[in-house]
């Protein structure tokens, strides 16, 4: 354990460098790494107080539970003599511990008076506190920054600790899910091309008309299928930046059909606005829920895209002027398998949300204030927009 601190500048460094393990996946690392960033912030705060010379947090990350994890900061060089690096290495102080949270100094002829304890997270997991040395007596709001920021790291591992729980069942049942799917798409290409053949095969009829709907019903169950793997895909973001502007024009194309068919007036913004994100993604949620715009909105209607650029995101905006949303709609509508439409799947829009999550933004949906139903996407902003007038598409 490593105590020097030769520059007088603020540091922070792993004490057990934290190496990943064969198997732990990214998601895990990214949770592993905003844990690292919550403590860097706590003890950066307990070292920039005027009696606190130096801090160390040692902790279990609850993702590598067989490993103790030690951050630690001071503002000045702060050395520590050979036979005190020992006698706090070897933890026999821990025992003198009365409960969690309470600050205690640590006593011994074998180290330099100042040291201070503070214990935090559950009774069994005793290696997990924090490590500070005061030069003189800590006044009271002292000791109680130091408990509260105790109290907010045990509450904080906790909270990590369930949501890595979360995620690894979320990874397992995805797994399952994209097994199981590649497992049914043979049988069910079979089912189809057979009923495909028998439908040709057969004179007209009961038996034809029976074949006809044994391939419609193939063909229906692997597009559900289709939506459910795409729903339980965890696919890596291939970023990349778009124009979004285009994005939307190309998305519009795959529904021109659609559109003339029902009489649609489509009016969306005409300027450029570029963003990274990944186009393929982006444009299946958009498609997802542009199908629903078009589904609910009646004979020669309007739907309405737009999108504008703000300081931190890219918002993007799609409302219909068909009949809006129920109390149940909107409490209900991203959840997988709910739907109003006839024949839907309801995972159109639980797929949309996916990736807008998968890339750091948000989605959410409200009733127009003229009518009509809107759905909102915000997303990150990377790159500025150029600005054009604005038209018809």
């Amino acid at each position: 354990m490593e105590r020097q601190i030769e520059t007088p500048r603020t540091s922070l460094k792993l004490v057990n460098s934290l190496v990943a393990q064969p198997g732990e996946t990214n998601c895990l690392q990214q949770h592993t790494q905003k844990l690292r960033q919550f403590l860097q912030l706590q003890i950066d705060l307990l070292a920039a107080q005027p009696q606190i010379k130096w801090v160390e947090v040692v902790y279990q990350d609850p993702q590598t539970p067989d490993r103790c994890q030690g951050l630690e900061a001071s503002l000045t060089p702060f050395p520590c003599s050979a036979q005190t690096q020992i006698y706090l290495q070897t933890e026999q102080w821990l025992g003198d511990l009365p409960s969690t949270l309470a600050l205690k100094p640590i006593v011994a002829t074998s180290i330099e008076p100042g040291f201070y304890s503070c214990q935090f997270g559950a009774q069994s997991q005793t290696h997990q506190y924090l490590l500070l040395f005061a030069d003189g007596p800590l006044p009271h709001t002292c000791r109680q920054l130091i408990k509260r920021i105790a109290a907010g790291i045990g509450e904080y591992l906790e909270d990590h600790q369930h949501n890595g729980q979360q995620q690894q069942k979320i990874e397992i049942l995805e797994d399952i899910v994209q097994r199981v799917g590649h497992q049914l798409r043979h049988p069910l290409g079979l089912i189809n091309l057979y009923a495909h053949n028998l439908n040709r095969i057969l004179p007209n009829g009961k038996e034809q008309e029976q074949a006809s709907v044994i391939g419609k019903t193939a063909n229906a169950l692997s597009h559900s299928l289709t939506e459910i793997m795409q729903c339980a895909s965890s696919k890596k973001l291939e970023i990349t930046s778009q124009d979004l502007r285009d994005l939307v024009l190309k998305t519009l194309e795959d529904f021109q059909g659609w559109i003339a068919e029902k009489q649609l007036q489509i009016h969306c913004s005409n300027h450029s606005l570029f963003l990274k994100l990944d186009p393929l993604q982006i444009k299946q949620a958009l498609s997802n829920l542009l199908s629903n715009a078009i589904h609910f909105s009646p004979q020669g209607a309007k739907i309405f895209i737009d999108w504008e650029e703000n300081p931190n995101n890219v918002l993007l905006t799609l409302t219909d002027e068909g009949p809006g949303l129920s109390q149940e709609d909107l409490q209900k509508l991203f959840k997988p398998f709910y739907t109003r439409r006839s024949g839907g799947t309801g995972l159109g829009l639980a797929i949309a949300k996916k990736v807008v999550l998968d890339h750091g933004g948000e989605l959410w949906a409200k009733n127009s204030p003229h009518k009509g139903a809107e759905f909102s996407i915000s997303l990150p902003r990377f790159v500025a927009s150029i600005p054009e007038e604005k038209t018809a598409c």
